[in-house]
């Protein structure tokens, strides 16, 4: 049982990291194409964002 909830854990870490990474890359192509004046404004959207979820 304890294991089972270590592989849950684990598979939820990994999600987690997915979805910040996915997060990361919308940020930079919006950057990428002029859609942000002011890229610390958009780490500063990713940063909150992340505070939020975990």
């Amino acid at each position: 049982m304890a294991l089972a909830a270590m592989d849950e854990y684990k598979i939820s870490v990994e999600k987690q990291q997915l979805e910040i990474r996915e997060k990361v890359l919308e940020g930079l192509e919006q950057v990428r194409m002029g859609k942000t004046k002011d890229f610390n404004a958009v780490c500063d959207r990713l940063e909150n964002e992340y505070k939020r979820n975990y």
